[in-house]
């Protein structure tokens, strides 16, 4: 780490996508700290292989997460996923989450990897949906999932067939990799940035545990949803990433008054709505 850098500690499960994001921050003069914040469990999967060997009963199926595919690829045992499945409406929030389903699941192509979260898969899916609406799409899905997605395709006469396949809970060595954190790079930290709300609340338990304040460092959220749960739970956030990418994190990390910009707007557009209504 040379001086010039500013060291970032990323509150994210490692994945494949770890690498592409380290190359790109150290390019940029970041030094990424990665500290895997969340675990996760499997369940159901009896249930979801059922369904997934019925693909004429469904209008496609949409993965909220590379957690969502995982779990479909665990419940096939690796085996092939009905080739029925291609021709369906399939959706992904995200890119790594799309390139994970063309990967692992006999090269299932899906749609809205654009969209970096649930809201604005929903809106995708309304605005291009040219299918019949008569059939369910399945959603796996984990414990901690908001209704937003199903409130969104619902209000639009969509039927969802919710299947949860798995848990989401606290890395277990969290704390200890924190600790570890802190104490190798100390002053050096800059920014901690968190990627999802219950990635968050998993580094806030260990914090207040600690008697640690967030204040001394700069927080970044990850996406709108991210941010919305810094902030309810009174954290300042010095900037938003629109979307779940190293790009849109390190346009922000160099630029983060064009995020404040943006969040700015999209307040006052958000309040001017209201006001007509």
């Amino acid at each position: 780490m040379t001086s010039r850098q500013r060291t970032v500690i990323i509150f994210k499960s490692e994945s494949e996508s770890s690498d592409v994001y380290a190359e790109t921050l150290e390019k940029h003069d970041f030094n990424p700290v990665f500290v895997p914040t969340l675990s996760f469990g499997f369940k159901n999967l009896e249930e979801l292989r059922a369904k997934l060997q019925n693909p004429d009963k469904y209008a496609g199926i949409i993965f909220t997460s590379p957690r969502c595919v995982e779990a479909v690829a665990a419940s096939l045992n690796l085996g092939e996923l009905p080739g029925g499945w291609k021709m369906l409406h399939n959706y992904a929030v995200g890119e790594v989450t799309h390139n994970l389903a063309l990967s692992t699941l006999d090269q299932l192509f899906t749609h809205g990897k654009q969209t970096g979260n649930a809201r604005a898969l929903g809106d995708y899916i309304v605005d291009t949906f040219d299918g019949s609406r008569a059939l369910p799409l399945l959603l796996p899905c984990g414990n901690l999932a908001t209704d937003t997605l199903l409130s969104k395709l619902a209000e639009n006469g969509f039927s969802v067939d919710a299947c949860e396949v798995y848990e989401t809970r606290c890395h277990p060595e969290l704390g200890a990799n924190v600790e570890r954190a802190l104490e190798i790079y100390g002053e050096s930290i800059e920014f901690l940035a968190f990627f999802s709300p219950s990635g968050f609340n998993c580094a806030l338990q260990y914090f207040t545990s600690r008697q640690l304040s967030m204040d001394k460092w700069k927080l970044v959220a990850i996406g709108p949803s991210t941010r919305r749960a810094l902030e309810s739970l009174g954290q300042k956030v010095y900037c938003t990433a629109e979307r779940p990418t190293v790009e849109h994190l390190v346009k922000v990390l160099l630029n983060p008054q064009d995020s404040r910009e943006r969040l700015l707007k999209e307040r006052e557009r958000m309040a001017a709505l209201e006001n007509n209504n």
